[in-house]
């Protein structure tokens, strides 16, 4: 047996035990082929084609095993955001959620959590505020940029979406923070630094385009009537010390047509107080410059 022969077997990654089965593989060559790597188990009867991979996407495999195996459920929460490739940052993995589409009964199963019915299935909106919900405010605001970001919701279905649960727990702070919800942003970073400063009284554009003549420079934030600039640095974007450089020289080429550039980290993130304060001194070093 191959991995191309359980390929066939697969969709979207997926297969049952029950298919390998009807396909001639029997049990003991099945276990002989998950041995080998060419497959493992998700939950009870399925198979994911290959070794396990980082647990975004074996979450997303166990997902679409669990729909497909449980009847009357969809993805939801976290899961649902998951399916749509949107970003998670405190969710656990480790736990796929479940909704009802018939009945208004709760269930935990290990590694599942299926929810009572809502109104039919789970939209993407209604998804943001649910994992707003479960894994805080901020999960909601970074999963809601990123889904404008990519014309997957609406400001308006997002509106709608708070409503509906309106009266549920945790949902006053979900529906501040998505007040806030900007599609321009272009990674989770740039959501959380925005809500930062907001938060403490800073008023910021994102996405700035600074022209350098023929040249057009962008920057994450701006604070807004301030040649200061907000820029959050993730450091994924950097695949060599060529892009640190060219990076430096364009930091240096903003600071010569007159603009003062904060830098943000993830470890800065953790620290929001010591954030805010070194945006408002340059603020202020901006303004007694002028």
């Amino acid at each position: 047996m191959t991995a191309m022969d359980l390929d066939v077997l697969a969709t979207d990654g997926v297969f049952t035990a029950a298919s390998a089965v009807a396909a001639g593989i029997s049990g003991g060559e099945l276990r002989r082929a998950e041995r080998a790597g060419l497959c493992h188990r998700l939950v009870r009867g399925w198979y994911a084609v290959g070794t396990a991979g980082d647990p975004r996407n074996e979450h997303r495999l166990r997902t679409i095993a669990l729909v497909r195996h449980l009847p009357g459920v969809c993805a939801s929460h976290h899961s649902r955001l998951v399916l749509a490739d949107l970003p998670t940052l405190r969710a656990d993995l480790g736990v796929v959620h479940l909704t009802r589409l018939a009945d208004a009964h709760s269930r935990h199963r290990p590694g599942a959590v299926i929810h009572p019915r809502l109104d039919g299935t789970v939209s993407l909106a209604q998804a943001v505020v649910q994992t707003g919900q479960l894994n805080g405010p901020d999960d909601a605001l970074v999963a809601a940029d990123a889904a404008l970001h990519r014309c997957l919701v609406t400001a308006d279905e997002l509106g709608v979406a708070v409503e509906r649960f309106r009266g549920h727990p945790h949902v006053a702070a979900v529906r501040r923070v998505l007040r806030l919800a900007d599609g321009r942003a272009e990674s989770p970073g740039e959501s959380l630094l925005r809500r930062i400063l907001i938060d403490a009284g800073i008023a910021v554009t994102p996405q700035l385009t600074v022209h350098d003549g023929p040249v057009a420079w962008r920057a994450d934030l701006v604070v807004d009537g301030t040649p200061v600039l907000v820029e959050f640095d993730g450091l994924m974007k950097y695949g060599g010390p060529e892009d640190l450089v060219a990076e430096k020289r364009r930091e240096d080429r903003l600071r010569g047509l007159g603009y003062t550039v904060v830098r943000v980290t993830w470890s800065d993130l953790r620290h929001p107080e010591r954030v805010v304060a070194e945006v408002r001194r340059a603020v202020a070093r901006s303004r007694a410059a002028a």
